[in-house]
């Protein structure tokens, strides 16, 4: 301790207590920086990271994106077709409720195409054999619409088939 003046003591470590005290607890802290390497990095007196750690970052995030992009691709195209899907099967059955109000019910096959760039196949078959439909006081018939699209180099269809009751086909 250094007296300044008449009676007052004021504690002020040298700058060689200072850098005994440094090292002193340096000294202490060297072997466990030894056994537990993650405090070491507490010694350190730089910050940010280095061109290494950048590097592997990068890697591991390019890594990590080469399998999400290719993953997310696939399904916006599987929400496209579904969606064209859906777009056909709204299509055929609308096809399949204007037979016997616009349509007539009678045998036959007939297509066509929707402004949308879809095509239609419509076709009208009786249903059972020769002698089963002639002992029926009404004709039954097989009705199947099939819509078709193009989707990108395929060529997609969609068929609802249904059992309509119509009038009976005349006799040959």
């Amino acid at each position: 301790m250094e007296s300044l003046s008449a009676g007052t003591h004021i504690y002020a470590p040298s700058l060689a207590v200072a850098r005994l005290l440094y090292s002193v607890d340096m000294k202490l802290m060297l072997p466990a920086c030894r056994r537990y390497r993650a405090s070491c990095f507490l010694l350190r007196r730089e910050s940010g990271f280095t061109l290494i750690e950048v590097l592997v970052a990068l890697a591991i995030l390019s890594i990590g994106l080469s399998f999400v992009l290719p993953t997310m691709s696939f399904g916006l195209h599987q929400i496209a077709q579904a969606e064209r899907t859906a777009t056909a099967e709204s299509l055929a059955q609308s096809l399949l409720a204007r037979i016997g109000v616009e349509l007539p019910i009678q045998e036959g096959e007939s297509e066509g195409q929707f402004p949308n760039g879809y095509h239609w196949h419509l076709a009208l078959h009786p249903y059972g054999d020769g002698k089963e439909r002639q002992s029926w006081p009404i004709g039954a018939y097989t009705i199947s619409a099939k819509i078709t699209w193009e989707d990108g180099q395929h060529l997609r269809s969609y068929s609802l088939t249904t059992l309509r009751l119509g009038p009976k086909e005349p006799r040959k």
